[in-house]
């Protein structure tokens, strides 16, 4: 996933345009060249920043679910709006047809998305003093990618580009000064976390085909994120879920709950089951290599910018909202890093 275009004159990167349509995001990256002048802006910079503000935030914490109670408004109404999306699934049963994958029931579930996303961050900003006066323009800009953060709903899949979607929610929100910066920690440790465990029953019901995934050779089959904030909870915590022995039973079973990265590895674990895990996930386990998790934490987000936000997919769907909202984003379904071959012994060097 991706940001918008800038637009390059006499070699100086310049920040986008604005939009003339008025509350109607549209597509920006549909090039590659168009990526190449995004990835040079001062926007992808601040995405990157973003990204490290929120692993700061979040260092050394565990996931609680006390935190939802003490949360403000901004994040409670976050989480109520997955929990009503996660409410849905049940609502729309798995579809009886031949194919394995790419449940069909996937596109009513989505279907609704699209009908009440709009209503649903409406009621969530009104809640919050900071987004009262703009809540119905903010709405109408963000749910566009809403609909874009659960999966493709033609090709009933899911990637990185579409995890990226939610991401860009957050960014605009803390653009705009709505997402204060006492809200980055739960942002993560609460909507965040929700927002990945209505994935992951999306992903298991559904059947969603990976998005570009490169199998092996990728971090996972579906996301990026919760290996970067997951390794930023575990900075400072190595006496108790060394880098070494994440992927053991022990630290899976004691710590999956507390943490996203080792929840992500149990996630892989049951996708990949009945085979070493160096072999079913080589890059994860050249990982393991590295000694700590702030060096971990440095490698992955480098790995997000160069090799999910850098990426331009051959099936995008990219949009900016206008610069009057804070957001001049685009969505792409971008792939997970390939890599090169792991051996089973772990290497001593970080992500790249």
């Amino acid at each position: 996933a991706a940001a918008a275009a800038a637009a390059a004159t006499a070699g100086r990167v310049e920040q986008p345009t604005a939009v003339a349509d008025i509350g109607q995001p549209r597509k920006r990256i549909i090039s590659q060249e168009d990526l190449e002048l995004f990835t040079q802006s001062k926007l992808c910079q601040q995405l990157v920043s973003f990204a490290s503000e929120l692993s700061q935030a979040v260092k050394g914490i565990p996931q609680s679910p006390e935190r939802l109670t003490s949360a403000s408004p901004l994040i409670q109404g976050l989480s109520e709006l997955l929990v009503e999306l996660e409410r849905w699934i049940d609502d729309f049963p798995p579809l009886a047809q031949p194919m394995r994958f790419g449940n069909k029931a996937f596109r009513q579930w989505h279907a609704r998305l699209v009908e009440r996303g709009e209503g649903m961050l409406l009621a969530a900003f009104q809640s919050v003093p900071a987004a009262a006066d703009s809540a119905n323009e903010l709405a109408t800009e963000l749910v566009h990618y809403l609909h874009g953060s659960f999966g493709d709903e033609r090709r009933i899949d899911y990637g990185t580009g579409h995890e990226t979607a939610f991401f860009a929610i957050l960014f605009a929100l803390g653009a705009r000064g709505i997402l204060a910066k006492s809200d980055a920690a739960d942002a993560v440790l609460v909507v965040f976390a929700a927002y990945i465990r209505v994935m992951r029953r999306l992903q298991a019901v559904y059947v969603l085909e990976p998005a570009g995934s490169h199998g092996v050779w990728g971090l996972d089959d579906f996301h990026a994120l919760p290996f970067v904030f997951g390794a930023a909870q575990l900075v400072g915590k190595e006496d108790e879920v060394p880098t070494g022995d994440v992927y053991r039973e022990r630290i899976v079973a004691e710590y999956a709950d507390q943490y996203l990265y080792v929840d992500a590895i149990r996630q892989v674990l049951i996708a990949k089951k009945g085979a070493p895990f160096h072999e079913t996930s080589p890059m994860l386990y050249d990982i393991t290599g590295v000694p700590n998790w702030q060096k971990t934490l440095t490698g992955l987000i480098k790995m997000y910018q160069g090799e999910v936000l850098g990426k331009y997919p051959s099936s995008s769907t990219s949009y900016s909202a206008r610069p009057s909202a804070g957001l001049e984003i685009a969505l792409e379904s971008a792939a997970i890093p390939a890599a090169s071959a792991a051996e089973p012994a772990k290497p001593p060097a970080p992500p790249p």
